[in-house]
């Protein structure tokens, strides 16, 4: 039978709760490589953990390889229960403070989200907590996972197909349609549906740089080699409907942009290929307060699909 030896008061003073985040994480993952990635130190960090946590507990061998794969040994299996009560008593601790504290939640959305979604959801959230400032920060997605990773926005919102990562949490949303939009003249009119062949030869009108479904459509027009004509790049929707109505060209934009919009007409746009959900997300293993979760909820009351795991 294996046991753990009682720490001193000195040795306690030494120890740090990062050595058990990442001998949970080790475990959980079975490599320091993938650990590390998760938790976004260095590789030789994770090990140096290992061995000052096994230091700490009298030199007992805590991790033994099994092929690619670390396995704890039976001291660690001792060990790995109250490795993961005390980080769970940590995280309370903190999420009782962070309830009475929070007093800003910082969201990173795309444009459209940002004006078509998130207003009612914020403005239900501001009714129980109307002293919570919550900030929007508009950004392409490339910026919103970027500063989600560093912990620099509570979540974000964005439109893309399924986020799959090991650093990033995502709650699917909603599966969303997009509008091939024409002025109420255009002889897409007559159409029920549009495909990407039916773009040849058309003028088009693009959201700026960095959008993901402007990169799809970009795409697909190249992988079907249609002949097409770029009339501008815009950032706004609502600059986007306008250059539309004007004649200027088509745009390719979600279908909730549009709804109530009696300017442009919306023609279905057909693509099996196309799957593409409204997206919140957080950065993995990050503490929520009561206020952030309650937030949560809230757009989980819209259609969901659930976490991607």
């Amino acid at each position: 039978m294996y046991t753990i030896s009682i720490i001193d008061r000195k040795d306690v003073k030494e120890m740090e709760l990062v050595y058990f985040k990442s001998f949970i994480q080790v475990v959980k993952s079975g490599s320091y490589t993938k650990a590390s990635y998760v938790l976004d130190y260095a590789q030789s960090s994770i090990t140096t953990h290992i061995q000052k946590l096994e230091a700490i507990y009298g030199g007992t061998q805590l991790l033994e390889r099994h092929g690619k794969t670390m396995k704890l040994t039976p001291a660690g299996e001792t060990l790995y229960s109250y490795a993961e009560k005390m980080l769970a008593l940590y995280e309370e601790s903190h999420l009782s403070l962070n309830n009475q504290e929070i007093n800003t939640v910082k969201i990173g959305s795309i444009e459209s989200l940002a004006i078509f979604i998130l207003p009612n959801i914020i403005a239900e959230f501001k009714k129980k907590y109307p002293d919570v400032k919550v900030q929007i920060f508009p950004y392409t997605e490339a910026t919103i996972l970027e500063k989600i990773h560093r912990n620099e926005l509570d979540f974000g919102l964005i439109m893309d197909k399924p986020i799959h990562s090991e650093r990033i949490q995502s709650l699917l949303l909603k599966k969303q349609e997009m509008k091939i939009v024409v002025y109420p003249e255009h002889p897409f009119t007559k159409k029920k549906s549009v495909t990407i062949e039916d773009l040849e030869k058309e003028t088009i009108v693009l959201t700026e740089e960095g959008c993901t479904y402007r990169a799809y459509l970009l795409k697909q027009l190249e992988k079907n080699f249609i002949d097409y004509r770029l009339s501008m790049e815009l950032s706004s929707i609502e600059t986007i409907k306008r250059a539309v109505h004007n004649k200027w060209g088509i745009a390719f934009l979600p279908t909730f942009s549009i709804e109530g919009d009696s300017s442009v007409v919306g023609i279905s746009y057909k693509d099996d290929d196309f799957l593409f959900y409204s997206q919140l997300i957080n950065r993995r293993g990050r503490i929520q307060s009561q206020k952030l979760q309650y937030l949560i909820d809230l757009f989980a009351k819209r259609e969901i699909y659930g976490y991607i795991r």
